[in-house]
């Protein structure tokens, strides 16, 4: 079983994630504008790729462990209804997407996870690039021609189903026993960010 290491940029965060297998977990790019909405908050150069896509791997909660510094893990989200976005309060760093505590899903935004484990041998291909059509500039056409979205979300959906039958969507290193947020979000609107960017 491999370990994969997981720090903040500046350290303070620290924690590993166990991946059986690059097959365990599923590595995307997506191009959503929540996701570049949620880049633009923290530090844009630095999380997005050259096309403005957010490099993830999704994994089962259980998956993941923080062994130092959790404390400095804040949460905001998009809308009320929107995905938990967790980053470090200390840098910055984007360190995760999830979805309510009953969905057993992990989104890790590749930034956090260390250099030398942020490889195909250790993460996998890129199995899909999701909402190509918010990529700027456009993907590449062998990019597009290739791309399998359909296939990688029956994937997600098999592997949530999977982690939730199997108990692996307990302990969340994001949520207590009780099901709460182990930090507060804030909610931040879209509408204000689309403001924002015009000031």
């Amino acid at each position: 079983m491999a370990t994969i290491q997981l720090r903040c940029e500046c350290g303070k965060i620290q924690g590993k994630a166990e991946v059986p297998a690059p097959s365990s977990g599923n590595r995307v790019v997506c191009y959503c504008k929540d996701c570049q909405a949620f880049a633009e908050q923290l530090s844009p150069e630095r999380i997005l790729t050259a096309h403005r896509g957010t490099a993830i791997f999704q994994l089962s909660p259980a998956s993941v462990q923080w062994t130092n510094g959790s404390e400095h893990i804040r949460c905001l989200r998009l809308s009320p209804e929107g995905l938990f976005r967790w980053y470090a309060g200390c840098c910055k760093t984007p360190i995760a997407n999830t979805l309510k505590p009953g969905f057993p899903f992990v989104g890790l935004i590749e930034k956090v996870i260390s250099a030398q484990d942020r490889t195909e041998e250790r993460l996998g291909p890129v199995r899909a690039h999701a909402y190509p059509q918010h990529a700027n500039p456009p993907l590449p056409e062998d990019i597009l021609r290739n791309n399998r979205v359909w296939p990688m979300m029956i994937r997600v959906l098999l592997k949530i189903l999977g982690w939730k039958l199997t108990g692996k969507g307990r302990p969340n290193p994001f949520f207590d026993r009780h099901s709460q947020p182990m930090s507060q979000p804030e909610i931040v609107s879209t509408k204000k960010l689309k403001h924002d960017e015009t000031l």
